[in-house]
């Protein structure tokens, strides 16, 4: 993967969140655009982009809400970006939970896609008291994740620091990935697995490279493929005219 280099910064806009504030953002141009949006002590939302021409929508809210008086608000991020011969890097970080009841926060949702060619990334995450999920039901079904050219993407969901499960493309040529819903509660975390809707969990990649999807957990890992093993998971493939992925689920505690 050649180095992307960025020579101008498009404009910045930040979010602090007080009192049921919501944060609407849109970009179009050439350069670089970050946004971050700090909810109190409840969540931290990053979204970085750059390129020869980038386009966006951000919409971010901290309800203020401490619903049942635990002292967590419920905090929400939809991103869709595209970016051309660019990257584009997105992290929601849950930093409080009512821990005596759903344990300790700190779970994250991150993805980074860095094209030579086309990037698109179409996100929707939340936080609570109790987890953090990503569903884009509602939001955007399919193609969540999408490049062509030569270009990488990554994609992680991690409970803590020793329970996560990520994949990750380096290819030539164009990828489309789905993934409807993943999230964590105090059983464990789901990746790519429907939340409250159905699964859809898939990639189709036309062209040369390399997959993986790693897993890690405690306990077990089962795949909605049904694949069970006992801590770590790893599927490889290489392959030079193309991949498919029908259904990556899994789920880890």
């Amino acid at each position: 993967m050649k180095q992307l280099m960025w020579m101008a910064m498009l404009f910045i806009a930040i979010g602090m969140a007080t009192a049921s504030t919501t944060i609407d953002t849109a970009w179009n141009g050439a350069g670089t655009f970050e946004t971050h949006f700090v909810a109190g002590d409840d969540a931290r939302v990053d979204l970085w982009t750059g390129g020869s021409l980038i386009s966006g929508e951000w919409h971010a809210t901290d309800s203020d809400n401490n619903p049942y008086n635990y002292g967590v608000d419920n905090v929400e991020a939809k991103v869709k970006a595209s970016s051309t011969n660019g990257f584009i890097e997105y992290q929601f970080e849950r930093t409080d939970a009512k821990t005596s009841m759903y344990g300790e926060p700190g779970q994250k949702a991150y993805t980074l896609i860095d094209s030579l060619g086309t990037a698109s990334f179409a996100w929707r995450s939340t936080s609570n008291y109790a987890s953090l999920s990503s569903s884009n039901y509602g939001w955007q079904a399919n193609g969540q994740m999408q490049a062509t050219g030569e270009h990488q993407i990554i994609h992680t969901f991690e409970a803590n620091p020793n329970e996560w499960a990520g994949l990750r493309v380096i290819a030539d040529g164009t990828s489309y990935i789905s993934d409807m819903s993943e999230g964590s509660n105090s059983a464990g975390y789901t990746f790519g697995k429907g939340l409250g809707c159905y699964t859809n969990a898939e990639v189709g990649i036309v062209g040369s490279g390399t997959f993986d999807l790693n897993a890690y957990a405690d306990n077990s890992i089962v795949t909605d493929t049904g694949i069970i093993t006992d801590g770590f998971l790893n599927i490889h493939a290489e392959f030079s005219n193309g991949f498919q992925y029908n259904n990556f689920a899994l789920a880890g505690n």
